[in-house]
């Protein structure tokens, strides 16, 4: 069985939203941890090691002069790291287990393969879920999309140029920046028909066009595309992009 708690791990913290940094000890205290262990395996994390910084501390708290603080946004990777086992709350434990169980959920919706089903123990298989699951899951595959998409034209935009000549498609030699062709290839298009519909109506229509792919084509990952399913998802694409400019559909095969 999973709960939902209003007050999750992360909010019996009390984080304050105002700050960007957080000390260490603070959250041991609230968690009833050893900050000393703490603060050595922080030390020891390459990652949480490059965001944690040492500050002064404030005047009424008494004790070392310095705290080592760590930025607010690294606080659920640092909770990700803890053994539920260490905490001696059973109900803190119980909302640490829930959350790494639930951080281990969303790792995988964002970071699976296209052609993987969700395989997570908070969703149900495909074939018994209900409406909200649907929902969460359809959610989540176009926000992932989204933030490949993100990533994708990000390097694209880095890469160096290719060919300049005129008629040439100033994105291909940069798709070879993508260690995925076919995954540039998709992202390509689909950031061509968004911008040419986006002039028309001076809208965002990455959502239209990502909704798209998962709605009519199951894509809810450019990673691992299988080439049947990026063919047809780019002949869609094709389509709205001549319906757009006024083409004609070219006429069937005969």
């Amino acid at each position: 069985m999973h709960w939902f708690y209003a007050r999750d791990i992360v909010a019996c913290l009390e984080l304050d939203p105002n700050r960007t940094l957080v000390a260490l000890a603070d959250l041991c205290a609230a968690l009833g941890l050893p900050a000393a262990r703490e603060e050595r395996r922080v030390k020891a994390h390459p990652l949480l090691r490059q965001g944690a910084r040492r500050l002064a501390a404030e005047p009424h708290d008494g004790g070392a002069p310095t705290r080592l603080c760590l930025r607010i946004e690294l606080v659920p990777l640092w909770l990700t790291t803890l053994n539920p086992e260490h905490i001696p709350d059973p109900a803190l434990r119980d909302r640490l287990a829930l959350f790494q169980r639930e951080a281990a959920s969303l790792l995988w919706q964002a970071f699976r393969p296209q052609g993987f089903d969700s395989g997570d123990g908070l969703i149900a298989p495909r074939p018994q879920q209900g409406h909200a699951e649907q929902a969460y899951v359809g959610a989540m595959a176009i926000a992932n999309l989204a933030r490949q998409q993100v990533l994708i034209e990000r390097q694209l935009d880095t890469a160096p140029a290719g060919d300049e000549s005129p008629g040439a498609d100033p994105w291909a030699a940069r798709g070879a920046a993508v260690d995925d062709p076919q995954a540039a290839r998709l992202a390509q298009t689909v950031r061509r028909v968004v911008h040419t519909l986006g002039e028309r109506t001076r809208r965002n229509e990455y959502w239209g066009a990502l909704s798209g792919l998962y709605r009519n084509f199951g894509i809810s990952s450019y990673r691992r595309m299988p080439a049947g399913r990026l063919y047809e998802a780019l002949e869609w694409l094709e389509r709205w992009y001549g319906d757009m400019i006024g083409e004609p559909e070219p006429p069937p095969d005969i």
